[in-house]
């Protein structure tokens, strides 16, 4: 099923902010949402609308919608019902979604013009290869089966289809280890990549102390803290450790021991929530550890961003080499061939 977007969570949170705080009770402001955005969106405030008014929670109603929105915001709307703070939780989702509208458009067009020159160097390649193909053709010299397939238009079908491949692939992985297909171990294994590994990290954590910090000032049991702050994080890496964590808390454990005992959270986070607990003030404690923990990655991500810039750059000149290299091949055969006619 489609997910709603990160730009319309933005907005629809917002509203819902502005409209719930002025005293606009949910189900007329849903009804008001039904008029809004494309069909899909209107269909599941249709059906939000629709749940609202048998009863069920607002939390409940876009559980419901099969993961049309995203575990973080089902969390914070839910602790947020629960603390009687849902006004709270619609400002801090908005905010939320609205910072990370602004720096996936700020990343994006940081790489717009090194992918547009990526791009446009696989075309000429692929040209090329044609090109090449047809003056050797023409001069009457032996035509370079590039790919083994025997034709001209075959060779840069199958360049094309090798291109699409490579990028289709990585698309799926990079998906797929999100998303748990492949278990916690591609995520593992990406979590100890210098600089992305932290970023991904860092990006979970600071999701899982703002529902924790959410979840603790609604006053909800620990069990389902943890359970909300773990689901919130959207990494199959962390939301695989629910059962031990659950298991641990059950046994009277607290949070910087339980979490602890996973050796999978970073010891600047236990003490933030060591700390927290020992002085009463665990909400307030990672509410502070979420906002550091996204400064952080948002300097890391520029820094990817600089470096993917980089490297799309040297690509993009490597085959700009090649094509040059093999130009020169061709030029040099042509002259050759011409010197002995």
């Amino acid at each position: 099923m489609a997910k709603i977007s990160m730009s319309q969570m933005a907005k629809l949170f917002h509203r819902l902010a502005t409209t719930y705080t002025a005293g606009i009770d949910l189900r007329a402001a849903y009804a008001l949402e039904e008029k809004t955005g494309d069909s899909k969106y209107r269909s599941n405030a249709q059906a939000i609308n629709r749940q609202l008014g048998e009863g069920k929670s607002l939390a409940e109603s876009m559980e419901n919608l099969n993961g049309y929105f995203p575990n973080l915001a089902v969390s914070v709307v839910k602790a947020g019902e629960r603390g009687g703070r849902l006004e709270e939780s619609f400002a801090r989702l908005s905010q939320h979604y609205s910072s990370l509208v602004a720096f996936r458009n700020k990343f994006l067009a940081s790489i717009a013009w090194p992918l547009f020159e990526l791009t446009f160097a696989i075309l000429i390649v692929g040209l090329f290869i044609y090109l090449c193909d047809s003056l050797y053709s023409a001069m009457g010299m032996e035509v370079i089966d590039w790919f083994g397939m025997g034709s001209t238009l075959k060779n840069v079908a199958a360049y094309f289809v090798l291109v699409f491949f490579f990028f289709s692939a990585a698309t799926f992985v990079a998906v797929g280890s999100v998303r748990g297909w492949f278990g916690s171990v591609p995520l593992r294994i990406a979590m100890r990549i210098p600089l992305i590994g932290k970023t991904i990290q860092y990006l979970a954590l600071s999701r899982f102390a703002w529902t924790l910090s959410v979840a603790e000032n609604a006053g909800m049991n620990a069990i389902e803290t943890a359970q909300l702050a773990l689901r919130s994080t959207e990494n199959f890496y962390y939301t695989s450790l629910e059962p031990v964590i659950c298991h641990n808390l059950q046994q009277g454990h607290q949070f910087h021991q339980t979490f602890s005992a996973t050796d999978s959270f970073p010891e600047e986070l236990i003490t933030f929530i060591k700390n927290g607990e020992i002085s009463g003030e665990l909400a307030e404690s990672m509410s502070r550890a979420s906002a550091e923990l996204q400064a952080k990655a948002e300097i890391n991500l520029k820094a990817i961003s600089v470096i993917g810039f980089v490297m799309t750059m040297m690509l993009v000149g490597a085959l700009v080499l090649a094509i040059l290299i093999f130009a020169m091949q061709a030029y040099l055969s042509i002259l050759n061939n011409a010197a002995n006619m």
